[in-house]
């Protein structure tokens, strides 16, 4: 996956799994993984693995995604490193707290006025128990997010290392 991630020149950012791995990658394949970028900026669209704060924590709740919100001006986050799907939006009634919605798999069409982190989850290693490849589309032109569950062949538990 590598090879054709780095072959095809799909932008990617770095994360945990790519800088300490146990997958005998070839010396040339790892070295392009330790040197992939923390962020990529498209426009108003943020991608980063964890968060895009200074101090770097999860985003797992409305809490700290308002703290997102309320600490840097993107329109769009997308973020990995929680492995499963999330999607929160920054306008809400509560101060203090995102939006956070309930998403599985489905079609989301996002408002122009508002401004969301997404987290379509994770294709190899979901947490929880969970048994499904995860991941997303965007499509900009119809500004419509798409979170996509399949069931397949994950990759194995049991890595000896710290995930955050």
């Amino acid at each position: 996956m590598v090879e054709f991630i780095r072959t095809n020149h799909i932008a990617t950012v770095r994360g945990n799994h790519d800088e300490i791995n146990d997958c005998h990658l070839k010396r040339d394949n790892q070295s392009w993984l330790d040197h992939l970028p923390e962020v990529l900026i498209e426009e108003d669209i943020l991608f980063t693995h964890i968060s895009p704060r200074i101090a770097k924590r999860e985003i797992t709740n409305n809490i700290e995604a308002w703290n997102v919100f309320d600490d840097t001006d993107y329109r769009l986050y997308f973020i990995g490193h929680i492995h499963f799907p999330a999607m929160f939006g920054a306008q809400y009634d509560l101060f203090g707290e995102a939006c956070p919605y309930q998403v599985d798999f489905d079609e989301y069409y996002l408002d122009k006025t508002d401004r969301y982190i997404i987290s379509f989850g994770a294709i190899g290693y979901p947490r929880s128990g969970g048994k499904f490849l995860r991941y997303g589309v965007f499509d900009s032109i119809t500004n419509k997010v798409e979170f996509i569950k399949l069931e397949g062949p994950l990759l194995p538990y049991g890595l000896n290392f710290d995930y955050k």
